[in-house]
């Protein structure tokens, strides 16, 4: 009786052998906005990902596995990512994490990615999330800590000393304006009046009439891309021509496309610009990365997020490479260990252990609907 039950234990173990080998696909989770007034950011975060993805593949994946991409829509809310992050730790049983290029949404699904201990390389750029104690959250570009210093310096060297500020009433506007708030009190600005609106209002007469009372030099924007074009073009409908300092989403192409003419003097802080082609790229892993890009989808990226997907991807590939595994806490510590890697926004160095792996920002002016980049 002992040796058939032996047998029969053998037989279920041989039956689910197949089961397991099949099972050997390394695999990465998404959350990120695809439908929405974000969608063409967040596909463009999914689709540098799936680049990179792509290229790890073809190289031999990851310890002799192939790489897979699991993917859920956040919708630009912070409940649903919550929700994606649980599906993708619980149910999905991903070895890492790349989204979403929200900063609330990161934060809000902080909690459920550090309990799962699945490292996550996020796209947001505000410092916020990176500042709670998690220590599976990282960033694979600079925050917005570095924009905001770099834009309140600019500021004080063009001798534009009377500040106002309009920023949208989320997580990343919030932490925009209080940020400057500071930056502007070591530089010596005077901060006239401070505004808000809500994510995807398309008036802003009431807030942009107060600003124009209050005399600025120049005006600190902080919101997200799809709201940069309509405040713009308000601000110069309502008679207000001066300087407009703001965030990177002045690089998407919506931005400038509703704003037009009237985005004449913005300057702004970006990891990086898209150019037209992928040969006038200056750097040649990006001009690789583009002509990866456009083989694959048919056109040029939409936004820069394309950039963050694909260095997220890259960092925790890096991180699994020197882990020599996929569990969560040594892929963690990997990436911890690493300060050479090379990618497309700089050298990432995470061996502060803070998350954040880059301490360099850029300055753009746009003039003519053309970006330039201010030394």
């Amino acid at each position: 009786m002992k040796r058939h039950l032996t047998l029969i234990a053998a037989a279920a173990m041989t039956l689910a052998q197949p089961a397991l080998a099949q099972d050997k696909d390394v695999t990465f989770g998404f959350f990120g906005p695809l439908t929405g007034p974000s969608a063409q950011a967040g596909q463009s975060l999914r689709n540098g990902a799936l680049i990179a993805i792509d290229q790890i593949n073809a190289e031999g994946g990851l310890l002799g596995d192939t790489v897979e991409l699991i993917e859920y829509d956040d919708r630009s809310s912070p409940e649903q990512a919550v929700r994606s992050a649980t599906k993708l730790i619980q149910v999905d049983d991903v070895d890492a994490i790349v989204g979403s290029l929200h900063s609330g949404n990161i934060l809000a699904a902080g909690p459920e990615i550090e309990r799962g201990e699945v490292p996550l390389v996020g796209a947001g750029t505000s410092p916020t999330w990176l500042q709670q104690g998690y220590t599976y959250l990282f960033r694979a570009l600079g925050n917005s800590e570095l924009s905001v210093r770099q834009l309140a310096a600019y500021a004080k060297q063009s001798d534009l000393n009377n500040v106002a500020i309009l920023h949208s009433n989320d997580e990343y506007g919030n932490s925009g304006a209080s940020l400057f708030e500071n930056f502007a009190k070591e530089n010596e600005l005077t901060i006239t009046t401070k505004e808000s609106f809500t994510h995807g209002d398309r008036d802003f007469t009431g807030q942009i009439s107060i600003i124009a009372r209050s005399a600025p030099d120049v005006v600190f924007v902080w919101a997200l891309g799809d709201d940069l074009g309509p405040v713009t073009k308000q601000f110069r409908q309502l008679g207000y021509f001066g300087p407009i300092v703001g965030p990177e989403g002045y690089t998407l192409p919506e931005a400038l496309e509703i704003a037009g003419p009237t985005a004449d003097g913005v300057v702004f802080a970006a990891q990086y610009l898209i150019p037209e082609t992928p040969e006038a790229a200056g750097d040649p892993m990006m001009a690789n990365f583009l002509s990866a890009y456009n083989e694959k989808y048919g056109e040029m990226p939409a936004s820069d997020n394309a950039f963050r997907g694909y260095d997220a991807v890259q960092v925790l590939a890096e991180g699994i490479r020197r882990a020599g595994t996929t569990d969560g806490a040594a892929v963690r510590d990997a990436i911890n260990s690493i300060n050479d890697l090379q990618g497309i926004a700089g050298t990432f160095d995470y061996s502060a252990g803070t998350g954040e792996g880059i301490s360099t920002m850029r300055i753009y002016a746009i003039k003519d609907g053309a970006y330039s980049e201010l030394k």
